[in-house]
This record gives C-alpha cells, structure tokens and sequence, in this order.
C-alpha cells in the first residue's frame, strides 16, 4: 500500500477539518508545506460561502458550508475540530450518527476529553479522541502545542494514532504530549504566552522610547533580543542544558556585578514581575477549567 510522505497512513486517507478559521489554516497549509498531506484529501467546513471561495482560491476543492453533508461524504476520515469552544454543541448536533472516524483531534480550548466523548453521538469504544493546542506562532511554524490522550488499550492501533497526530502537531513546531490534568497549565503557556510575551516585548520598546530610542529601532531590537534569549535556552550550542539546568544560569551571565542589567532585575522584583507572570499563568490555567466545567453542563 502507498503511503504518504511520513505520515505513515495511505495517500487515500482523507483529513476532514470542521472549521476554517486561522488555526486550521496554520495547520493545513504547515502540513501542505511538510508535503506530510495532499490538497486533494484535505476537506474543510465553513460558515460562508466568502470563506469557502477564499480556500478554493488556494486550491483546495473539498470546501463545504454543510458540516452534515462532507460528514457524510466522508464518514471514516480523520475528523480535526477546529471551532470554537463556545459554538461546539451547535455543530456538532446535526452530525450524522453513522459516522464513524478513523480518529478525532480536537484542537479547542476548554473542553476535556469526557466532555467530547459524551457530546460526539457517532464516538464509539474503539475511536481515539486527541486534544491538541497548539499557538499563534504555528502559523509561521515555529508553534508549542500540547497534545493529550486517554490510553485505551481496547481501541485498535491506537498508538498509530498518536503518533500520527504527534507528526500533524510537527508539521508547524513542537509538540509535548502530556497527562490531561496538566493540560490546561501546558495550554497557558503555549498557547496564551505569545500574548503576554508581546507585551513584554511593547513593554521594553516603550522603555527605551522612553529613553529616547526610535520607535522602530525600540521594536526590533526588543524582539531580536527576546527571540535570541529563546534561542540560547533551547540551542545546545549555548551550553545550556534546558532538562536539567537552571534558567538563572544564564540570567546571572548577562548580570556583572554592579552593572545595568542587575539593576534592571532589582526593578523588576520590586515590581513584582515573577509574580505578575505566575498570576496571568495561573489565572489562565483556571479560566480553561471553569470553561471545561460550563461545558460537562
């Protein structure tokens, strides 16, 4: 049997994603680009007929605005739900009770693997539902997603599955795969974290703006230097082991004895920066579990 490149199913397997909004596009068009799957076996559902010509226009036929008939169309794809949390008992209620999915990856906020096993009416014993998360920065490949799973060993070739999402989850940048009840606190900080590192990065333009700095020169040197900060932590190259050292190894090489920067960090711990952090982490992470509760109602 021909396989496609790497994913390790047929070139025939057919990837049916309900939703065609900005997520979905990062995944697709990441995968299209890893060659890891093929216009002609994407489907994608979407509300208008404006959205749906826009991904004609990129040369992906399979387009509907009729969640129901491409369910129908393609009852035993791979079914990828990419709407929003608030919206999912909406689309979901006129899916087709007949179908029956190769396996499903849910890539929304807030919603627990029970939850989508109770609401989907086609889910049997024997289909694998994912969650995956990934973050805005997948739409240029450099994403951090999570990905959870309920371990089944009564559900056939189970692990393909995994590993096949754990590819799809690749084709736009790393992936962890994690225990469910660590999922939401993975969630803040890959996929909330771009926001607030945004901030930062406005934050220390504004600073030397401030300063006198040109706002342009401000905005580039604040995000280079963010962006190489990322770089040494996870570039064996610096030296830095990011399994089993310390982020202040590398915070106290930046800090000379008297200098500016340690001066900067005593600003910063006066201000409580380390537990601003810490709240908007925590405080996402608890926003996803009061989301999960109103969504087990």
């Amino acid at each position: 049997m021909t396989k496609s490149s790497g994913n390790g199913f047929p070139d025939s397997t057919n990837l049916v994603f309900i939703g065609g909004g900005n997520m979905a596009a990062a995944l697709i068009k990441g995968c299209e680009k890893k060659e890891f799957i093929r216009k002609e076996n994407v489907s994608i559902s979407v509300q208008t007929e404006k959205s749906a010509q826009k991904w004609r226009n990129q040369g992906y036929q399979n387009v509907f605005t009729n969640t129901l008939e491409m369910l129908d169309k393609y009852p035993t794809a791979i079914y990828v739900i990419c709407v929003k949390p608030q919206v999912f008992e909406e689309v979901v209620s006129s899916w087709p009770v007949n179908s029956r999915p190769r396996f499903i990856i849910s890539v929304m906020a807030g919603v627990p693997l029970k939850t989508l096993s109770a609401k989907l009416p086609f889910v049997s014993g024997n289909t694998t539902i994912i969650r995956l998360m990934p973050n805005v920065a997948s739409s240029i490949g450099s994403g951090a997603s999570t990905l959870c799973y309920e371990k089944n060993e009564k559900i056939d070739d189970q692990a393909s599955s995994i590993e096949y999402a754990r590819k799809f989850a690749e084709c736009v940048g790393t992936v962890e795969i994690i225990p469910e009840r660590c999922f939401n606190a993975a969630m803040a900080i890959g996929g909330s974290s771009p926001a607030w590192t945004f901030m930062y990065i406005e934050s220390l333009a504004d600073g030397a703006v401030a300063q006198g700095l040109g706002r342009a020169e401000a905005k580039r040197l604040a995000a280079q230097a963010v962006l190489g900060a990322a770089q040494m932590l996870l570039n064996t190259d610096s030296g830095f082991d990011i399994e089993t050292q310390h982020f202040a190894l590398l915070k106290d090489k930046v800090c000379s004895p008297g200098g500016t920067t340690i001066e900067g960090v005593r600003a910063l711990e006066k201000n409580g920066f380390r537990s601003a952090v810490i709240e908007a982490v925590v405080a996402a992470s608890k926003k996803a579990d009061d989301m999960a509760k109103m969504m087990e109602k």
